[in-house]
């Protein structure tokens, strides 16, 4: 008998830690995001920041460290891109006969990374080696050019230095 009681106080036990986490996973954190439409396409486009919420050993609910940027098709969301930081702002821009959002991030300290994607549609489409970052939070967009900016300590010096940018749907390439 004190077997079957056991059995039954850790399944109910563990039926309340399901429906705990549960209510938890639910809940998330939705923020606007801040966009620069160079091409009007944010007519047909809407953007939001999501962060999925968990429970920690201590029961609290809590933000993940990673932010989701949801899409619109038709008026559903779906998730367009997972990135590993914060605070994300998107540049849409429109090179040759293609669509580009260019989204800049932070994460951590003053690292503040640049991905690149192509848009279709509504869907972002990750473009292979385009990732830029700058440790003193300092990427610009400017017509088209990436400029980066990062500072290098130098025998006790501090070194600052800028690098444009071009890019196309294979990547960054430096400007010369």
């Amino acid at each position: 008998m004190n077997v079957f009681k056991a059995l039954i106080c850790t399944l109910l036990l563990t039926l309340s830690h399901i429906a705990f986490a549960s209510e938890c996973l639910n809940i998330k954190v939705t923020k606007p995001i801040k966009v620069d439409d160079k091409t009007g396409l944010l007519q047909s486009l809407k953007f939001e920041q999501v962060k999925l919420l968990h429970k920690d050993k201590s029961g609290i609910c809590l933000p993940t460290r990673d932010t989701y940027i949801l899409s619109f098709s038709e008026g559903i969301p779906f998730i367009a891109t997972r990135l590993k930081g914060h605070t994300p702002e998107i540049t849409l821009l429109e090179k040759g006969e293609n669509y580009y959002a260019l989204i800049k991030f932070f994460t951590g300290n003053k690292l503040q990374v640049l991905k690149g994607y192509q848009v279709i549609n509504s869907e972002l489409y990750a473009l292979a080696n385009f990732t830029l970052s700058s440790n003193v939070s300092n990427i610009s967009i400017d017509e088209g050019v990436i400029s980066v900016k990062n500072t290098e300590l130098v025998e006790e010096l501090s070194i600052d230095s800028v690098t444009l940018y071009n890019f196309d749907l294979s990547g960054v390439s430096v400007k010369h």
